[in-house]
């Protein structure tokens, strides 16, 4: 089980990658971020995956599990099924958003702190 520094160091790399010299203007958004260090941002998601509480995420296992709850409800309540995968869905990218942006306002004021 990675420790909370060892995760550290993991997306320390990953925004290293990042792109942010020169006059930058704006904070890359986290798919843009994403994409400049895919692999090391994969070897975060890794590491937090080897911990005995996170299984790995299986997105296809998911698809297929809505897909027979689905087909096993009366029909009229099927949507229902879809619906709820799909706000889980989106709950997730809202947290993945919020949790990368807190992260950089974090980081921004840490930085602050130590310039000061």
């Amino acid at each position: 089980m990675a420790t909370s520094d060892e995760l550290l160091e993991l997306a320390e790399r990953c925004a290293d990658k990042l792109d942010l010299d020169g006059k930058v203007r704006h904070v890359p958004s986290f798919s843009h971020a994403e994409e400049q260090c895919e692999h090391e941002y994969e070897e975060l998601l890794q590491a937090i995956h080897d911990d005995e509480l996170f299984a790995p995420v299986d997105i296809q296992l998911q698809e297929t599990l809505v897909e027979q709850i689905a087909a096993a409800l009366p029909e009229d309540t099927r949507t229902l099924i879809v619906e709820l995968a799909d706000n889980h869905a989106r709950h997730i990218w809202l947290q993945q958003e919020g949790a990368y942006h807190l992260g950089l306002a974090v980081g921004r004021r840490l930085k602050l702190r130590r310039e000061s």
